[in-house]
């Protein structure tokens, strides 16, 4: 076994541990008691400088706690309040201005996606700007501030992702994370108690935190990864747990834009998949077995989490329905729609093109609450966009995204790799779930996963650097 090896796998054993120990701590209401005992010694132990110890910690700290667990430790500074993983952001960002000098992205190309975000940057430094200048509240533009400003990690991220063998150590923590996190789910729905858990007449238990969001990313990118590259997967008796403990927390958070957002995905992974020609497999048989499989993996998840007795079936059909009428008449969708309508409406002249700043505020009467409020906040990233920063920054922030998930799209038919294919139709799938869970919440903007988002893009442009490179080299004499 090699040193880089020995120390991947200390480093995987601790993360575990880690992880064990701050879900003990959770369930037992005592996570700040665990946190002193073990996690910051440890933290502090696997950290030690690297960049890429310092990523997967902060993964695994977004996707493992939630918001509310995060803040607990948060430590203010002028109008930012920053949590743990927001330090950790801000260290990477550090470690890698260290590194210019040495021409560390010597060879690392952008891409058209890093075009786009030093431009979508530009724009919130002006919006930046129009909001202080404004008199906006300091605190929605701190929140903001570090919304928007850690799509910066991009560049980062492609200086980390270089490394290949620093690929696969992240995303064996992102996949672990995820199972933990989605370990968490189920306990708290088994047990029926915990932070953000409550029941609803028609559709029973729900888990109202942010952190399936991030589930259905990963749970994207490994399915898309098994998709294609099945011969390499891990072992059946490690994959189909994860994948229904993934799984299991979507279902019970309930999350009706994430479970459009994969069914989408899935359908259009499907199609996708019937132009790639490099696999050798027939038409036929492609249709019914992905068919096939993506049935039996939504009944697996289902029957799990009913056969636990936490979410009955009934409970998951009824979701997919409405507890107020229909989509055209439920009184959540009326609230978004009246919300944009009110947006477009304020914006005109110069707003229009340029928004009104950071931390701008709209007064509109929401019938799911039954009254006239003033916020700051949008339930759809591309109007909270326009709010901020007009039709100009809603061009470019979609821009990168689209970008991305075309050249997804490309990478994954040309490929020879069917495990580089893997890796784009995964990155393909999580795009469409993120831009469909968008469009009514604000998944991409208000939500505190922005260096997830931003992993998507680096990383596919890092595959994409590699397939270029293989395809250049010439063949030995």
């Amino acid at each position: 076994m090699s040193d880089d090896e020995k120390l991947a796998r200390i480093t995987l054993i601790s993360l575990i541990i880690i992880g064990i120990v701050l879900i003990v701590s959770m369930v037992t209401q005592h996570l700040l008691v665990g946190i002193l005992l073990l996690a910051v010694p440890g933290i502090l132990f696997l950290l030690a400088g690297s960049p890429v110890r310092v990523l997967m910690m902060a993964f695994a700290l977004q996707i493992v706690l939630t918001l509310a667990q995060l803040e607990t430790a948060a430590v203010r500074i002028g109008i930012l309040n920053l949590r743990a993983d927001d330090i950790l952001s801000i260290w990477l960002v550090w470690l890698w201005i260290l590194t210019l000098p040495d021409r560390s992205m010597k060879g690392i190309r952008i891409g058209l996606q890093g075009i786009l975000i030093i431009l979508f940057l530009l724009i919130f430094g002006y919006s930046t700007y129009r909001g202080i200048a404004a008199g906006n509240d300091t605190f929605f533009i701190s929140f903001q501030l570090k919304s928007y400003g850690a799509y910066f990690l991009y560049f980062p991220l492609l200086w980390i992702l270089s490394d290949e063998s620093s690929c696969r150590r992240i995303w064996t923590v992102l996949l672990c994370s995820a199972a933990i996190g989605g370990l968490i789910y189920m306990i708290k729905g088994y047990m029926g108690v915990g932070e953000d858990v409550y029941y609803r007449d028609m559709t029973g238990l729900r888990i109202a935190t942010r952190q399936p969001n991030a589930l259905g990313v990963v749970l994207m990118i490994f399915i898309g990864k098994l998709w294609k590259n099945w011969r390499e997967r891990p072992p059946l008796i490690f994959a189909i747990p994860i994948i229904l403990l993934m799984g299991g927390g979507i279902v019970l958070s309930q999350t009706r834009g994430i479970w459009g957002g994969i069914i989408l995905a899935l359908a259009a992974a499907w199609i996708l998949n019937l132009f790639r020609k490099k696999d050798d497999i027939r038409l036929g048989r492609k249709l019914i077995v992905s068919l096939t499989v993506i049935a039996a993996l939504i009944i697996m998840i289902v029957f799990t989490v009913s056969s636990l007795g936490i979410l009955s079936a009934a409970n998951v059909a009824q979701r997919t329905e409405t507890e107020t009428g229909n989509y055209i008449t439920d009184t959540s969708v009326l609230a978004r729609i009246i919300t944009w309508i009110t947006i477009i409406d304020d914006l005109q002249g110069s707003r229009m093109i340029m928004g009104k700043g950071l931390g701008a505020e709209y007064t509109c009467f929401r019938p799911d609450i039954g009254g006239i409020v003033t916020v700051w906040y949008v339930d759809g990233s591309l109007f909270q966009i326009a709010l901020n920063m007009g039709i100009t920054g809603v061009i470019v922030f979609f821009g990168i995204f689209v970008v991305t998930l075309v050249k997804a799209a490309r990478l994954f038919i040309r490929t020879d790799s069917r495990r580089r294919a893997g890796t784009a139709l995964g990155i393909f799938c999580a795009v469409i779930l993120l831009l469909f869970a968008s469009g009514f919440a604000s998944v991409l903007t208000n939500y505190r996963f922005t260096m997830l988002w931003a992993f998507l893009p680096a990383l596919l442009q890092m595959e994409i650097i590699r397939e270029r490179k293989e395809n250049t080299l010439l063949p030995a004499a």
